[in-house]
């Protein structure tokens, strides 16, 4: 049987004839000859036979490999019946990827792919034509009508927060997030054995053109070095659970590390004033000196006996944004995003957009706006090990710039002192 050049299947049969006797044009035994007619309506039905269970094998088992299905064919011949084939199906596996990363990656990486299995499955309920879903469907027009599904998606959650007529919808940051844990799972089944296709290695979640006017206009909210400094002092004594969110957040700026690290501190991880451990998300070494602009965390540690009080990640953000209010970090704020090729803006006070990213971005952005701290140095402190990743987490300050201009000296003048000495 020869499906292509590169695919042939070849089953041995019980019937043998001369050389001098086969037909080649007809495929079959030369028709003058005693019993070709018996003899070819054998063939015929065996062929018949065998394309008949090939074909019901591929819509049974879409995701087989051409191998497999080839060595099913031949132990049907051989026994008479189709053989049972286990083939474990695109969301058994996804399920068996979570399960097998428990412990390697963060509960919150392990979320993502758990919200991934919910908007997959609202997608094929959708798309009838996807269900069910396998790997052999996961092709580039799967991959447009699953982006064209989430930009469709219905207000829900943070969507229902922006601005009337634009709340339909995923953000690209979103969309490129579930296409990126989609790849990554795709290739953890490839690896496997699961998934025989690497189209999916091709998957962009925007276009180009898309993807640079949204670099170009990308905003990012931080506190100043004069509203973090006015949040650290402000007074929460009455409001216990706030002050305890606050502090949190505030540990997290002045050490610049990532939430994983921050809820998994540990006091025998210090060493005077240097805190090292290992990341849980990078798992390298870490070292972070609690000087200087990171001194206050020492404090925060002492204050709480060097154990920060525990809460959960979704619970943290939303206090912390009660938090921000109390403490009249409420400067106005426009941030643009885009939904496909459409912009849109959202203005809110600032403590709206306070989250415990905000930490890592405010402690990046100071050091580098306020401190002059080389990157390179900064890098160290965050664990970043990409720059053009660390300048995402910089909000550029222009009075900060403007201050440091300032503390040059003209060229004229350094020409004069070297003129003089």
């Amino acid at each position: 049987m020869i499906v292509n050049r590169d695919y042939i299947i070849k089953i041995k049969t019980e019937h043998v004839v001369r050389p001098t006797e086969w037909d080649f044009d007809i495929q079959g035994k030369r028709e003058r000859l005693a019993g070709a007619i018996e003899f070819n309506a054998k063939l015929g039905n065996l062929k018949k036979e065998i394309l008949d269970q090939y074909d019901k094998l591929r819509k049974q088992f879409p995701d087989a490999t051409f191998r497999e299905v080839s060595a099913l064919l031949k132990q049907y011949y051989k026994e008479g019946e189709l053989p049972q084939f286990s083939a474990k199906g695109f969301f058994e596996v996804l399920d068996e990827y979570i399960t097998s990363n428990e412990g390697e990656l963060t509960p919150r990486t392990l979320a993502k792919f758990r919200t991934l299995k919910t908007v997959l499955t609202e997608f094929i309920e959708a798309n009838r034509k996807y269900n069910p879903l396998a790997f052999s469907m996961i092709d580039h027009n799967f991959k447009d009508a699953f982006v064209k599904h989430l930009r469709e998606r219905e207000p829900r959650g943070r969507q229902k927060r922006r601005p009337e007529g634009f709340q339909t919808g995923l953000l690209n940051d979103s969309i490129t997030k579930y296409i990126q844990d989609l790849k990554n799972y795709l290739g953890w089944a490839e690896k496997r054995g699961y998934n025989h296709s690497k189209t999916y290695t091709e998957f962009n979640a925007i276009t180009a053109a898309n993807k640079k006017r949204q670099a170009d206009r990308r905003d990012i909210v931080t506190l100043t070095l004069q509203e973090l400094t006015a949040f650290y002092h402000f007074d929460l004594s009455d409001r216990p659970a706030l002050e305890r969110v606050r502090d949190i957040f505030c540990f997290q700026t002045f050490t610049g590390q990532r939430w994983s690290d921050v809820e998994r501190f540990n006091k025998e991880d210090l060493d005077g004033d240097v805190w090292a451990f290992t990341a849980f998300k990078t798992k390298k070494r870490q070292e972070v000196d609690l000087t200087g602009f990171a001194a206050p965390a020492l404090d925060i540690l002492k204050k709480y006996d060097y154990s920060l009080p525990v809460i959960s990640l979704q619970k943290f953000n939303d206090m912390l944004k009660d938090a921000g209010r109390e403490a009249g970090i409420n400067t106005p704020v426009s941030i643009k995003r885009f939904s496909g090729a459409t912009e849109i803006e959202t203005a809110e006070p600032k403590y709206y957009f306070m989250s415990s990213h905000m930490a890592r971005r405010t402690c990046v952005s100071i050091l580098l706006n306020n401190f002059g701290v080389a990157p390179s140095s900064v890098m160290e402190i965050t664990g970043h090990t990409d720059l053009k990743t660390l300048e995402k987490y910089l909000n550029k300050d222009r009075a900060a710039r403007r201050e440091a201009m300032a503390k040059t000296k003209p060229v004229t003048e350094i020409l004069s002192i070297v003129k003089a000495s």
